[in-house]
């Protein structure tokens, strides 16, 4: 009888030397982590670049130590497929190639003209690449724009690349949007994925007189039912953050004849957009509320005025924005989105002609009311010189 439970317990030992350590277990320092993916099309090709960082550096930073700055290290794979370039991209790596910490992905301009649907089987299928990530396009050099572009004693994961929603809060503009967000967009078929791009400027920093290159964000493409829509620079796109609820402080500059009178900053913004008419011809109502402050008097100017002119500047920037992206084919304000969502009968009946645009008139009417909820630490009518001080 004493056999049996013995016999057990040596099986039972036996087994464990199989489940009692990680077989494919490999040390940290054996392995390049990859930060940021780029996409490109060149020549019937697929060219995938990877962008690794020493994490060496990153830890050092973050605990307030002094480290010296490494460049940002980049590969590059070329195939017919996109799963083809990762593996050449692989094959030259000398070492294995870690993706679960890529935070950022670009797609340049070439591949969004092309087709952007083969990106999405790669980018899903594999588990290690989180939905996370920081979505970019551009029209530079990929190699340009993954090279490390961070400010000095910074590690380049401190950059708009890798954390771009810190500068937004400060300057809200062009807003970043995230993989997951880019996703359920795309596949919205009354909607349009603004995807912002990104691009390397190198005339705002210097050091001993040198330029400094800097990464900034410098315009949208515009995708619609998965096709892309051209690019829209920022000159273009001043309307943009006041048809967006999700501004977080953006700037506005009150003008006389050309001449500054006051700036005000605007932080917070809530859209009501109701359509009317047809299938055939839908046509929208938008009113913007937006709350904002007095941030700068440069002469003496009532608020009335401040309030008129700001509304009349906004009222302007959304209808020539507009009308600048519809020139180019696209919605830049997603309203088709609001026909789908909310009159779903008369966007099928639109979006059954799958060439159909909204028209130059579309927006039938825009309201915008501001309110001022306070001057700053100054008050309004200080700008004249209390004449009583003088003797």
């Amino acid at each position: 009888m004493m056999k049996r439970p013995l016999t057990a317990c040596l099986m039972l030992l036996f087994s464990l030397t199989f489940i009692s350590g990680c077989w494919d277990e490999k040390a940290i320092q054996n392995l390049r982590y990859l930060s940021t993916l780029g996409l490109d099309y060149v020549d019937d090709n697929y060219v995938v670049y990877a962008q690794s960082v020493d994490l060496a550096t990153v830890a050092m930073q973050e605990k307030g130590g002094k480290s010296t700055p490494t460049p940002a290290i980049i590969s590059i794979g070329r195939g017919d497929t996109l799963q083809n370039a990762i593996d050449n991209m692989q094959k030259n790596s000398q070492i294995p190639q870690f993706s679960g910490f890529v935070s950022a992905l670009i797609f340049h301009e070439r591949l969004l003209k092309k087709e952007i649907l083969p990106t999405f089987d790669i980018l899903n299928r594999y588990g290690l690449l989180r939905y996370t990530k920081w979505v970019f396009g551009t029209r530079d050099s990929l190699t340009e724009v993954l090279s490390d572009h961070s400010a000095f004693g910074f590690s380049p994961l401190i950059s708009v690349l890798h954390e771009p929603y810190d500068l937004y809060r400060e300057h809200s503009f062009i807003e970043p949007i995230q993989y997951y967000q880019f996703a359920a967009r795309f596949w919205e078929p009354g909607n349009t994925v603004l995807l912002p791009n990104i691009t390397v400027y190198k005339h705002s920093w210097k050091e001993n007189e040198k330029n400094l290159s800097r990464l900034t964000l410098d315009g949208v493409h515009a995708i619609h039912r998965g096709k892309w829509n051209q690019f829209h620079p920022s000159k273009d796109l001043l309307g943009l953050r006041w048809m967006n609820p999700h501004t977080v402080f953006s700037g506005l500059v009150i003008r006389e004849k050309s001449t500054p009178k006051a700036t005000l900053r605007i932080q917070h913004v809530k859209l009501d957009v109701k359509t009317t008419s047809d299938g055939s011809n839908p046509r929208f109502h938008i009113t913007v509320h937006l709350r904002g402050f007095v941030r700068e008097v440069l002469s003496d100017v009532s608020l009335s005025f401040i309030k008129q002119n700001a509304e009349h500047q906004v009222r302007k920037q959304i209808e020539s924005t507009y009308a600048k992206a519809l020139a180019k084919g696209a919605d830049i304000y997603g309203l088709e989105s609001y026909l789908q969502k909310y009159s779903n009968k008369t966007w099928k009946e639109f979006a059954k002609n799958r060439k159909r645009r909204l028209s130059e008139d579309a927006i039938a009417g825009i309201t915008v009311k501001l309110y001022l909820s306070d001057s700053g630490k100054m008050k309004m009518k200080w700008y004249d010189y209390p004449e009583d001080l003088l003797p």
